[in-house]
């Protein structure tokens, strides 16, 4: 804890999902070689590995929060202290009325993503989307590679909300060594300090700094993190089948 604030992970993924780490793989390196207090684990479409994350996480440093990224109509949207699995593909006010009704916070992530990267912005899939969905709280920090112009366009967007919503960062890491590289500051040290920083927006957001390390990284990864997408969007099929 530096001047009373503390750090947290927002957003990262596991195995059970596009992941390149199990999540005990993501506790002992958030653990012990970052200095995170809290972390997030929001797997697409899936709570499975956020919620063993949660039952591990007693053996390790860092509390676990869970949560998922859920691939609304409308693009991203992350639950927080949301346990139970969401339908993709509604839209993402009915997926946020979702998320709040079992008590759990809702942040739009990466929501400027450009549309050559991904539809997965809320606000780049579908102009107004943000203006019309009722988030907790705005990714302005992320580290996923050439989402730099897409960070400051959140940040200004935040700015113009402020009094409604908070700033998170998340790393969106997908393998172990991104973990950190964009966090949420908040003061305090524990899940209930971060939930409350965040419903009274009192939150920051801290990075990503450039690395052409993590670039490599993420180049070297990105066709084994194709591959379990496929398998994750294969299993959920498999499981939605009579």
């Amino acid at each position: 804890m530096r001047n009373g604030y503390s750090s947290a992970d927002l957003h990262i993924h596991t195995t059970a999902s596009d992941g390149t780490a199990t999540p005990a793989e993501v506790l002992t390196w958030a653990s012990e070689r970052t200095d995170l207090s809290v972390i997030a684990i929001a797997d697409h479409n899936t709570v499975e590995g956020a919620l063993e994350a949660e039952r591990l996480a007693a053996g390790y440093r860092v509390e676990v929060v869970v949560g998922q990224e859920v691939e609304t109509a409308h693009g991203h949207v992350i639950g927080l202290w949301a346990p139970t699995a969401i339908e993709p593909g509604l839209p993402a006010p009915e997926t946020v009325e979702r998320i709040h009704a079992q008590g759990g916070l809702a942040i739009a992530p990466h929501p400027f993503a450009p549309e050559w990267w991904h539809r997965h912005g809320l606000e780049r899939f579908d102009r107004g989307a943000l203006d019309l969905t009722p988030l907790d709280g705005i990714e302005v920090a992320n580290s996923t590679p050439l989402l730099f112009l897409a960070n400051l366009r959140a940040r200004a967007y935040w700015r113009s909300r402020r009094d409604t919503l908070a700033r998170v960062g998340g790393s969106d890491a997908h393998m172990p060594s991104v973990i950190g590289t964009s966090r949420t500051l908040f003061p305090g040290s524990t899940a209930a300090d971060l939930r409350a920083a965040i419903e009274a927006r009192t939150t920051r957001a801290w990075g990503p700094g450039f690395s052409a390390t993590r670039t490599l990284r993420y180049a070297r990864k990105v066709p084994e993190i194709r591959m379990r997408d496929r398998a994750a969007r294969e299993r959920a099929e498999d499981s939605r089948r009579p």
